[in-house]
């Protein structure tokens, strides 16, 4: 035999003969599928201890989250709750025998500085100052012309001079 002078001719197929099908794939080793049955039989049979702490810790944190902007927003809601009170006490134990344009004046800037306060990023100092001098005028539950007059300043010096347009609110 002479390999050097050997053409390889391409072997042409018949033209009325069928297509060759590809040959189909080994088949696997009979150990490597009881491997593998093995492998997932102990899967299934075991308890999914990973799979549920997994799916449980997620709960958890979305539970979480959401008990955080609920505590939010409801300590939120109860710090203005409280502000407004505070405003209302104010208002209820001021003295009889104030004149009506004083009256008025602490009226106008409660309101005022309620306003200012809700245009605030962060309120909740200013408030806080407010809440401690409110509290400080209403301990004895007499609030005198010389207490109203130390709330106008307070609230007046916060304002500064910007505008009060609000509307007018009876007590």
């Amino acid at each position: 035999m002479n390999t050097e002078n050997d053409e390889k001719v391409p072997v042409e197929a018949e033209p009325n003969a069928p297509p060759e099908s590809p040959s189909p794939p080994p088949d696997p080793a009979p150990e490597l599928l009881a491997a593998a049955r093995a492998e997932k039989a102990a899967w299934k049979s075991g308890s999914n201890l990973g799979r549920w702490a997994t799916i449980g810790c997620g709960l958890g944190i979305v539970v979480l989250i959401a008990a955080l902007f609920a505590g939010s927003s409801l300590m939120r809601k109860t710090v203005w709750t409280g502000f407004a009170g505070t405003s209302r006490r104010v208002v209820t134990n001021l003295p009889g025998d104030l004149p009506p344009g004083e009256r008025m004046r602490l009226t106008g800037n409660l309101d005022a500085f309620a306003a200012y306060l809700k245009d605030q990023d962060e309120p909740f100092p200013i408030m806080g100052e407010f809440q401690d001098l409110a509290r400080q005028v209403l301990e004895d539950r007499l609030i005198s012309r010389d207490e109203v007059e130390e709330l106008n300043v307070f609230l007046e010096a916060q304002l500064g001079s910007g505008s009060r347009d609000v509307p007018y609110s009876m007590p």
